[in-house]
This record gives structure tokens, sequence and C-alpha cells, in this order.
């Protein structure tokens, strides 16, 4: 992936059941190095009878559409993926709005002219994902020499699924748990809900599982999944509270605190617009979290949501 600092994204086949999780992103290198991998099998993409989706971001699902040109392919995702995308059906067509007014909401003001710019993004036609069947939460699934359980892990993104192989102790863990970045999780204010806790009950709620061997969707493959667990939540415990002191020490809107916290990608002042956009939804991620637990007020003055320590 250019210019996009996970440099890979992982796909896994489970060869005996023609079964690939994830795909990729939609350009034709992306097409052709996973039909020259497949060729190593004496595979192709023809061979590909089923996709199962962890969740539907654009760097897992994008090869999807170029190989549905190929050939005819089963896509499976958590239920929870068919509410997602009723929500985004619901909002497609005033998603610049939405984003134009959560920049101001965040005390952004001063980048909307920036931003206007980019209308054309918002307006032209995208693909849309058909999910064929979907998987509940805990189902059990057999593919293959496969024996695998459905984990819903909300956090990265609501319809986020784990897969867990307990015979094999192999943890399909997608975007959920990463071996040294932590996941993007973000809030918006035209949703609902509190993405951070959700993520930390799913971190939670896969630890104990019986894992020898973790297949990540980034990065490399891994194998202490309960040390790492336990290092992203003292990673978000850290993040917590750097907020907090932030906020006692005056910053008050979500741009303001994301200005004066730390980012191991590049400081603040070096970011392009879109990253200072992805960062501040994760600093209003965590907001939410800690107003939810009674950490932080948030308020609405003149049209921007400020905070003070509760």
């Amino acid at each position: 992936m250019r210019r996009n600092p996970l440099g890979k994204t992982y796909s896994y086949l489970l060869s005996d059941a023609g079964t690939l999780i994830d795909t990729g992103i939609p350009t034709k290198e992306g097409l052709d190095t996973l039909e020259e991998q497949l060729s190593t099998l004496d595979l192709g993409i023809s061979d590909i009878e089923k996709i199962i989706v962890t969740h539907m971001h654009t760097d897992h699902i994008g090869l999807i559409n170029r190989i549905q040109q190929k050939t005819e392919v089963t896509v499976v995702a958590l239920k929870e993926a068919v509410n997602v995308q009723r929500q985004w059906n619901k909002s497609r067509d005033t998603a610049f709005e939405d984003t134009r007014d959560e920049i101001a909401a965040w005390g952004g003001s001063d980048f909307l002219e920036q931003f206007s710019q980019y209308e054309h993004v918002f307006r032209r036609p995208r693909w849309r994902l058909k999910i064929d069947e979907t998987i509940a939460d805990r189902e059990h699934l057999r593919i293959g020499s496969h024996s695998l359980e459905a984990h819903w892990t909300p956090g990265h993104a609501r319809e986020h699924l784990c897969l867990h192989d307990a015979e094999k102790g192999i943890l399909f863990s997608g975007d959920h748990v990463l071996p040294k970045i932590t996941s993007h999780i973000s809030h918006h204010t035209y949703l609902v809900g509190d993405p951070l806790g959700d993520y930390l009950k799913s971190l939670d709620r896969v630890r104990d599982l019986p894992v020898k061997t973790v297949l990540p969707g980034h990065e490399r493959i891994f194998h202490d999944l309960a040390g790492r667990i336990s290092a992203l939540e003292a990673h978000h415990e850290r993040r917590c509270g750097e907020i907090i002191a932030k906020v006692r020490e005056g910053a008050e809107t979500v741009f303001e605190v994301s200005s004066v916290i730390s980012w191991d990608s590049r400081p603040w002042n070096e970011m392009a617009f879109w990253t200072k956009r992805m960062a501040a939804a994760e600093t209003y991620a965590h907001l939410i979290y800690l107003r939810n637990r009674e950490k932080v007020e948030e308020n609405l003055r003149d049209g921007v949501l400020v905070y003070e320590t509760a």
C-alpha cells in the first residue's frame, strides 16, 4: 500500500477449502500479487470459492470486486456487517455535510475551507460490497481442515470479526490485535456508541483463548496474544491519562486536545489535514470513553464541543 505506514495487508488462504480471509486493496498490483502467490500452490483465482471478511475497510475488502470479475465467490461476514452497511446506506448522501459539521463541532473551523476542496470525493459513486452469507457471534464453522469459532470484536470497526481455530491454536485477528502498532480506534459525531469501551471489552474477550500463533491483518505474525493485549490496554490507559492532563491544563476542543498530546507517527504540526482528522477521531473516541465514565464533562458552546475535567 503506497503512502500507507502499514505497508501491506495480509490475506490468508485456507487452501483445502478454497477460502480466503480478507483480500487487500483494490489495485491491479494487488490482484497480480494474489495471482502470483496462488500460482505457487498451483492454484488460480478461479479456485477461490469463498471470502471471509474480518471487517469492511478498503484495505481488507477492496480486492473483492476484481476477484468477482474473474470468478464467482461467496462473500461471508459477521451479521453486524449488514447493520453497518444499512447505516452507511442511510448516511451516504449526507456524508460530506456530516463530516463538515463534525470538523466544525471539533473546533476545526480553520480547516473547513481546505475540507471543501474534497467534496467531489464524497459525491462520487462508490462500489458496494454484497454480503452473501452472515456469521453469528460464537458460531462454529468447519472450513476444510479448520474448525473456526467466530468472535465479534467491535472497536476498530463495529463489524470486526476474529476467527479462532482452537485445534491448531491459531487466531486470525484482522486489525483487532496487531503486533506493534495500536489499532485505529475512532469515533464520529454522526454515530452513537463508545468504540474505545467496546474495543477494551473485545480485547479482554479474546485474551485467554488458547492461541499459539496470531495471524494479523498487518505487520507480522506473533505469538504472545495475552502479553500484547496487556500492552494495548496500558497504551490506552496512558492515552486517557494524557488527555485528562491536557484538558486540565486548558485544552478544550477535540482539535485542541489532539494538537497537544503525543503521537507516535509524527508531530501534530507535521501531519497533513486528513491525518489530523484521523488523529482527532481517535482523540474523540477517548474523550467519549472518558465522558461516559465521568472523567471529563462535555458541553456544547456555540456549536463546538468543549471538555473540562469532572
